[in-house]
């Protein structure tokens, strides 16, 4: 696995990178919901559709929590942009003898220091924002389970409207995962996902 890196001066040409594209690509960003710092270590997941959704996480927690950013990644993307791993990305593989090393490794993160922020889309694919159901990959459950840290769940939207740039909504709710219950992580987003839409759908203008 490709492990993370931090570069300080890398991180911050990234963090001004990211502050500078979506005010040049981007009419308005809205965000919506529970933004309060957690105190702990913190693991973000959101729905995956776009080249950007990685920079609106960022944009996220350099405008809110301020924590040291990491994401996973899967390998093949991240051997293409290796310069990403100073920014904090590492890499996981699927079905490998290497994935159970990368859930370690995330555990780690949750673990070891309270100022990490770890962001995960755990249907482990690019699908369209269409897309009404998430399936949810293996090792999202055991990993909440292991660090017992607390969940952003994250919901990005784009829309157009009048203008010809988008502009973005992230919609953040706090998830207080139950693993004695029967609901899942899985089924927790996907309901807040629906949730979001249907606020969006009824309550949006611009």
């Amino acid at each position: 696995m490709i492990k993370a890196s931090h570069h300080p001066f890398l991180i911050w040409i990234f963090n001004l990178f990211t502050r500078i594209i979506i005010y040049l690509k981007f009419n308005k960003v809205f965000i919506i919901g529970d933004t309060d710092v957690p105190k702990s270590s913190v693991l973000v997941i959101n729905n995956h559709f776009s080249w950007w959704d990685g920079f609106f996480i960022n944009y996220l927690n350099n405008k809110l929590w301020k924590k040291t950013f990491y994401v996973m990644m899967l390998e093949e993307e991240l051997e293409k942009r290796k310069l990403l791993s100073r920014g904090g990305a590492f890499s996981i593989r699927r079905n490998h003898s290497s994935t159970a090393a990368s859930f370690i490794y995330a555990k780690n993160i949750l673990k070891n220091n309270n100022s990490n922020l770890l962001l995960m889309y755990p249907q482990g694919k690019l699908q369209a924002q269409a897309t009404r159901y998430l399936h949810f990959e293996p090792g999202i459950k055991q990993l909440s389970i292991k660090t017992e840290a607390p969940i952003k769940m994250v919901v990005t939207l784009i829309d157009y409207f009048g203008s010809p740039r988008p502009s973005a909504w992230l919609y953040i709710k706090d998830l207080k995962f139950d693993p004695d219950q029967s609901v899942s992580i899985e089924k927790n987003f996907n309901d807040f996902m629906d949730e979001c839409i249907e606020d969006h759908n009824e309550n949006t203008e611009l």
